[in-house]
């Protein structure tokens, strides 16, 4: 577009004035300055992070008996697609409730994870592991006993409609729920809106953000040992949760402030947790911090 735009421009000169005609047409030849290419999109990164709360909430039940709690993850992405990280926490499940007293919970995943425009696709498999559980083999007054490690399927599609609301849904699949032989699956829709900013501070932002999910769960499928031990298989309950919060973003910290909450009662929850206690409502204060090799480049 600029050599036609000089080539125009020498035409006139040549038209107006003759013997300014050679200077316009050593003008037009110039060679015009090409545009930079778009930086490539690097091949790997590594995403890390940690989070202080005042407790751990998974679908509207307590993991560390209502305790505070430490986590931290780091994550390996590779050509935009491809993805597998550890997420670990402690976690509170106590012996003497007939749970295994696990020293930690360690999850592995991986999974193809991209954006095309406003939606992004992922789609992975996670692995729940509790390193140091007691009663192997044993089982107690609660459920789940024994081994609680188990896995899911998972797909977590997400849409930017503007750059104000996102919505997105978590859908998740097992064959055994903690260990129980229950199979499970886990439905949700999110939200966030992300509020206005008010200063001049760009690195500062703050948004709303919640969940509403619903939990189907199977019938347990425990050993022998257990039922000789006077023990049952029983259809463990299916259930509803929720959370809503507000939460402030500074750079790579987050400090929010959530509640949780589900349709538990203490006779489910003991079902499905081992603790009556474990469920109902919760407030959560946590910050956490998440960044990557890249961005601290």
């Amino acid at each position: 577009m600029k050599t036609w735009a000089l080539l125009a421009a020498g035409m006139s000169l040549a038209t107006v004035a003759p013997l300014g005609a050679a200077s316009a047409a050593d003008l037009a030849a110039m060679p015009v300055k090409a545009v930079a290419p778009a930086p490539a999109t690097p091949d790997f990164d590594v995403a890390f992070g940690a989070k202080f709360a005042t407790d751990y909430i998974f679908r509207g039940i307590t993991q560390t008996d209502g305790n505070p709690t430490v986590q931290g993850y780091a994550e390996v992405r590779a050509w935009d697609w491809v993805y597998a990280g550890l997420f670990m926490s402690n976690v509170d499940f106590p012996q003497s409730a007939g749970l295994t007293d696990p020293t930690a919970e360690m999850d592995f995943y991986a999974g193809i994870r991209h954006t095309w425009g406003n939606f992004t696709g992922d789609v992975g498999f996670i692995y729940y592991y509790y390193p140091g559980q007691a009663n192997n083999g044993t089982y107690g007054a609660g459920l789940p006993a024994n081994q609680i490690n188990y896995w899911e399927i998972y797909f977590k599609p997400s849409y930017v409609i503007n750059d104000i609301v996102t919505i997105g849904a978590n859908l998740y699949y097992g064959d055994s729920y903690a260990g129980t032989g229950a199979s499970e699956t886990y439905l949700s829709g999110t939200l966030k809106v992300n509020l206005p900013n008010y200063t001049s501070n760009k690195d500062l932002g703050w948004y709303l953000s919640g969940e509403l999910g619903y939990q189907w769960l199977g019938t347990t499928t425990l050993s022998t040992q257990y039922l000789l031990a006077g023990g049952s298989n029983v259809a463990l309950p299916d259930y509803a949760t929720w959370n809503a919060g507000i939460a402030f973003t500074y750079k790579a910290a987050t400090l929010d402030f959530r509640y949780y909450d589900s349709n538990l009662n203490s006779r489910q929850c003991l079902a499905i947790a081992g603790l009556s206690n474990a469920c109902g409502d919760r407030y959560v204060a946590s910050l956490s911090f998440d960044t990557s090799f890249l961005q601290l480049k």
